[in-house]
């Protein structure tokens, strides 16, 4: 739960995230949790949203984070069909960044989403910053294998989402997407295989989900987006035999091999679509894949890629953001879809 407060001796307005102890206790998080908080103080402000307090109560823990009104990335998606080429390079290449800062500091986010994806409200608004890092990875049912015991071998069986064209699907992915994004069960469509597996893994698996989220960008929906959790999870896990290019969404040749060399994935670039001959994957092959990924040689491996080309690395936070972001006041909320009015805490209630 996230609500908006003000700080009653300067009037400076922060977002507050607050946490079950006893969710924490149940799934094993506390030790998880207390490291991660230590390293939201020492991130690079530049690209991870900040934290300036934290504090507790017999029920809850409180994190004061930095408030950012220009929205997430999962709301500006949703308000547009797709992104051009251009606006989806300037948001890659900061993900890409902001991703960067946090191996840096030794860290993996596992669970790199467009809604963890925040756009900041400072000098050319709309350029990204980097939240939630994992404080709620295995919380949600979608991050626990057991949710899916059995499911692993089983072949994709939604086939009236398969049947769907780009543009139903990506109707009915927007349909339910906020309602995934809060629910118990959360969604998986951004998750590594290797973090399902859930050994092994390393800091390659926020590559896959940047490749998610570009598909995602272009495309119109995730490349693995199913009616349920479950049937996503299948298709994570089998991507070889799922993951396709629908032809009546063009994108250039730079840009799909981008997504396919973040699964780890090298074709042709003439390919549009991708099928292969493997009905079953054991741990062997997910950790090979990985280790393939792009970004296995390091950040520089993915910012030499042909899809940056033009791209001022040094300087990218000094240019206008590719969409801008209109903001009309300091609690500004307009910019998150759907921000509850009980979310909001006014001042003079409990406001510290």
């Amino acid at each position: 739960q996230v609500r908006l407060v003000q700080k009653k001796d300067t009037g400076h307005i922060y977002a507050m995230k607050i946490l079950r102890k006893a969710d924490m206790l149940e799934k094993e998080q506390v030790a998880h949790i207390r490291a991660e908080r230590d390293i939201l103080v020492e991130a690079d402000g530049a690209w991870v949203v900040k934290m300036f307090y934290s504090f507790q109560d017999k029920r809850n823990l409180y994190l004061i984070m930095e408030f950012l009104p220009g929205g997430d990335m999962m709301t500006l998606l949703m308000k547009k069909d797709t992104l051009s080429e251009e606006e989806t390079q300037f948001y890659i290449s900061e993900t890409v960044l902001a991703i960067d800062a946090i191996h840096q500091l030794g860290f993996i986010h596992r669970d790199i989403k467009p809604d963890n994806l925040l756009l900041d409200a400072k000098a050319c608004n709309g350029h990204v910053k980097l939240s939630d890092f994992g404080l709620c990875t295995g919380l949600k049912k979608a991050h626990r294998t057991e949710f899916y015991r059995n499911l692993t071998h089983n072949p994709p069986s939604d086939f009236s989402f398969q049947n769907m064209n780009s543009k139903r699907k990506a109707e009915t992915w927007k349909k339910n997407r906020r309602q995934l994004a809060y629910s118990t069960v959360g969604t998986p469509d951004y998750i590594a295989p290797e973090v399902f597996m859930q050994t092994g893994y390393n800091k390659l698996c926020d590559w896959w989900s940047l490749g998610v989220i570009m598909y995602e960008m272009l495309i119109g929906y995730p490349p693995f987006c199913s009616e349920t959790p479950q049937e996503t999870y299948r298709k994570v896990m089998n991507w070889k035999e799922t993951l396709v290019f629908p032809p009546e969404v063009p994108i250039s040749e730079k840009a799909k091999d981008l997504i396919l060399r973040s699964f780890h994935l090298v074709l042709p670039l003439s390919a549009f679509i991708v099928t292969f001959f493997f009905f079953f994957f054991s741990l062997f092959t997910f950790c090979t894949d990985s280790e393939n990924r792009i970004g296995s040689n390091g950040v520089e491996e993915i910012k030499s890629h042909p899809f940056f080309e033009g791209v001022d690395w040094g300087h990218i936070r000094e240019r206008p953001a590719a969409i801008p972001i209109e903001i009309k006041s300091i609690d500004d909320t307009s910019n998150f879809d759907e921000f509850p009015e009980s979310d909001i805490l006014q001042p003079g209630e409990n406001a510290i």
